[in-house]
């Protein structure tokens, strides 16, 4: 196990997502390093391991076989999550996995158990549970000044659909799992849900009641088209607690004259940026044994669960 030097890390699935890991690994993760970058896509990793200035290869076997590496960072297609995972778990390596964990929940139980079995950990990328304004959030309501929650609404809207789209999974399972994940970490378990769909799957709604009997509502849009926004409101017995709305930044909203106005986010990775670093040092805390995952495989599937309830509610 790694203790003083940096944990070695390798990213599987160089996508938008994975270069964007494989960025924030090689030069504002202080303790982890990049040591090497995968893709079946022979060029695409040929060019991002030279400009990071380390060894690539197309076979996820291969890298496990013949790298010393502490831990991986996998960001393929979701459909492939689940046997990465098992594999790596294999090879006895460290897992980050991006979320969703997989498309079946039989298939990602089985890579659950494989991590559990093997003795190496697991860490899911749902990233606002590092985001600063989420953690505020969780921190209010833990403080109890808000009281007891009553209400958790959530607003996650992307400006257009990703370019990869097909390779994500559908609105539920790419987009809302992020809400159902932090609906379950601030609000509880579910035990009771309803969703709705526009048409071609642009954009849904969700609502819960949670089994200590608070309400959730969650809308998901995939083209909004003025930019990136992800806002959360916690209404509670004695006071209520938001984050993340258009007309904010850092955490402060700019008033002139009856309107409100500030710069937007174009996409989830400048709305993000903190939290993706922060992920990726927990989970480099987590490689040498100095922290335990804030979010694993049970969480995962919990919240993939959730969206399989929403789909056949649609």
């Amino acid at each position: 196990m790694p203790t003083a030097r940096r944990a070695r890390l390798a990213v599987v699935g160089l996508g938008r997502i994975g270069r964007l890991h494989a960025d924030n690994l090689a030069n504002r993760v202080p303790g982890a390093e990049l040591s090497a970058v995968a893709d079946v896509d022979e060029p695409v990793a040929r060019e991002l391991a030279a400009r990071h200035g380390v060894a690539y290869m197309t076979s996820f076997d291969e890298l496990l076989d013949n790298l010393a590496l502490d831990g991986v960072v996998i960001a393929a297609p979701s459909a492939l999550h689940p046997a990465l995972v098992k594999r790596a778990a294999a090879a006895g390596k460290h897992v980050f996995c991006e979320k969703p964990l997989g498309l079946e929940c039989a298939a990602c139980a089985e890579a659950v158990a494989a991590v559990d079995a093997a003795g190496v950990t697991l860490q899911v990328g749902f990233q606002r549970r590092f985001d600063p304004d989420w953690r505020a959030l969780r921190r209010t309501l833990d403080g109890g000044s808000i009281g007891s929650l009553a209400l958790f609404r959530c607003s996650h809207r992307n400006a257009e659909p990703p370019n990869d789209e097909a390779g994500l999974g559908d609105l539920i399972v790419d987009v809302a799992i992020h809400d159902l994940d932090a609906a379950r970490w601030l609000g509880g378990e579910a035990a009771v849900l309803h969703a709705a769909a526009l048409p071609e799957g642009v954009g849904a709604t969700i609502s819960l009641r949670f089994e200590s009997g608070a309400l959730g509502l969650i809308d998901v849009h995939r083209h909004a088209r003025y930019g990136f926004e992800c806002s959360a409101e916690l209404v509670g017995s004695a006071g209520t607690a938001r984050c993340g709305y258009p007309a904010r930044r850092d955490t402060t909203e700019l008033l002139a004259r009856g309107s409100v106005s500030a710069p937007l986010a174009l996409d989830h990775a400048e709305r993000h940026a903190a939290a993706y670093i922060a992920e990726l040092a927990h989970f480099a805390a987590v490689v040498s044994g100095a922290a335990e995952p804030l979010v694993d495989g049970a969480d995962a599937l919990a919240a993939l669960r959730l969206a399989n309830r929403a789909a056949q509610a649609l």
